[in-house]
């Protein structure tokens, strides 16, 4: 395999060496932004590390300014006597701030003055993205320093500038204080100020410290898969971007079941594709082949019931036992493929029958059921459609062309991406992620996300030409407006059978039992 190639920009986000931050302070007259005014507003604009301007000016207030106010900050009445109005002031603040990411200590409490003074004379809210060094520090140095106030963290820390109480000096240590705490998030692979946005949620994950598996993640379309220290394959999925996707993890999910796939989680592959359908595929084929643990947690295993035989259920054996909980009939492609009204026909007098008895919950359940088979019968419908469509061409939005032959997938060039961005071992078969290795920082590995293609874990098996047809399927189903139809080799182009999936009203009337059930 190829080795893989720097990322780009466009798949490292907006690094943080682009991004301009606005570093603000304001002080003020009391604490509430409705019943308090400003005094003084101090910011300091900052890029790639680089002070690039300051802005500093006093604010007349339109009340008096306490005498413990002045203690606190030095500010008194005469000094703002013959300062700007907030409504003077504005027009130079904003030209200052643009639409740089605003940043300050305890950000909110700044905002919320900044705000109030921009509603009370006619303007919108800031709407910049902002970051609280507060926030930061309490993820990355917390257990460094006896609080996070700005004065004990420029101590501790020994910053450069030291907080004073007045807006500018605020503002200066506050901007010592973010590149510090910048440094220190580089250990997390925050390399890109969507990162840097999510760093106090990510931080704060039990699994933190392998966040680094994910910096080399592209924002690309992909799959991708978790192994553990012995290489066996935890879990696949596929993402429209890969990065976001994977670091999403170490954010709003406590599922116990993510909780422990992050535990024993040791290094993160993937492979770049073209589009989301090319890796809806490829994520059905690599879990075919591998059948990892999470994607299979939480599924209905049934037990081996021994040499017994049990009948099949009928639509009253299905309404009416209770002794099968969780167990549902099997439909077969012949069933599927056959009229729905029989088949759906004695559920619905069924349904209808429960509900005279007033048994409600078996009546929803067999209710529930019906519902299920007619999802079935129209995904089976999709799916055969497909396959009777032979060879057809589309246009799928941002993926580009893409050949299907019976409904499956062509393995052609365009399966993965060349030349752009990095990609995990392509793994093993039985289970394994080895062919890939674990080399690489953090345990991960990279190759070129063009090659091998041809992979027999990547490859499509002819005991799974359904479930792909399925997968399509239902991914073109779901995302008509992204399809264009370029060329179709049945006569028939792709066509549904002209008979429509009943519903249980359809067949049996509204009668009284289905009015108390829908009640």
């Amino acid at each position: 395999m190829a080795l893989a190639v720097q990322r780009s920009f466009d798949d490292l986000g907006t690094p943080l060496s682009e991004v301009t931050f606005v570093v603000l302070d304001v002080e003020t007259t009391g604490g509430s932004p409705t019943a308090s005014s400003l005094t003084e507003v101090a910011a300091a604009r900052y890029r790639g590390g680089e002070m690039l301007g300051t802005y500093q000016t006093l604010v007349k207030p339109d009340e008096r300014i306490p005498p413990f106010i002045t203690a606190l900050t030095g500010i008194n009445n005469l000094m703002v006597a013959d300062a700007p109005t907030v409504g003077a002031m504005l027009p130079s603040f904003l030209e200052f701030l643009g639409g740089a990411v605003v940043v300050g200590h305890n950000v909110r409490f700044d905002l919320s003055f900044l705000n109030q003074a921009l509603v009370s004379t006619g303007r919108d809210r800031l709407q910049n993205a902002t970051v609280d060094t507060l926030a930061l520090a309490r993820r990355l140095v917390r257990d460094m320093v006896p609080n996070c106030k700005l004065g004990t963290l420029a101590a501790s820390l020994d910053l450069t500038h030291r907080p004073s109480h007045r807006a500018l000096n605020d503002v200066l240590a506050t901007g010592d204080l973010l590149h510090n705490l910048l440094e220190r998030a580089g250990s997390f692979g925050i390399l890109g100020l969507e990162e840097l946005l999510d760093l106090p949620r990510l931080v704060g994950h039990p699994q933190a410290a392998k966040l680094r598996l994910t910096t080399r993640l592209p924002h690309r379309p992909g799959v991708y898969w978790f192994t553990d220290a012995a290489g066996h394959v935890l879990y696949v999925g596929k993402a429209t971007d890969l990065h976001a996707r994977v670091r999403s993890y170490f954010t709003g999910d406590r599922r116990p079941k993510i909780g422990r796939l992050l535990r024993q989680l040791h290094a993160i592959h993937f492979r770049v594709c073209p589009g989301p359908l090319t890796a809806a595929v490829i994520e059905g084929r690599l879990i075919r082949a591998w059948s990892p643990l999470f994607n299979r947690t939480g599924k209905v295993r049934r037990k081996d019931p021994g040499t017994q035989a049990r009948p099949e259920p009928t639509a009253t054996s299905l309404g009416r036992s209770r002794g099968w909980p969780g167990r549902r009939r099997e439909w077969t492609s012949d069933d599927l493929g056959g009229d729905p009204t029989e088949l759906l026909t004695p559920m619905a007098h069924e349904v209808a029958h429960l509900a005279q008895q007033q048994r409600y919950e078996e009546a929803a359940r067999l209710r529930d059921e019906a519902d299920r088979l007619r999802h079935l019968i129209g995904r089976h419908r999709r799916a055969e459609s497909l396959r009777q469509a032979g060879r057809v061409l589309l246009m799928v939005d941002g993926e580009g062309v893409v050949e299907l032959d019976g409904g499956l997938l062509t393995a052609t060039g365009t399966m993965f991406e060349s030349g752009t961005g990095g990609s995990g071992g392509t793994g093993g078969t039985g289970g394994t992620g080895g062919t890939g290795g674990t080399g690489g920082t953090g345990g991960q590995s990279s190759s070129e996300g063009s090659g091998d293609a041809a992979s027999p874990v990547l490859a499509m098996t002819h005991d799974g030409h359904e479930n792909e047809r399925i997968i399509v399927a239902q991914w073109l189903h779901a995302h008509p407006e992204r399809i264009r139809v370029l060329e179709v080799e049945s006569a028939d182009g792709i066509s549904m059978p002209a008979d429509r999936i009943p519903r249980l009203t359809d067949l049996c009337g509204r009668s009284q039992g289905e009015d108390s059930l829908a009640s």
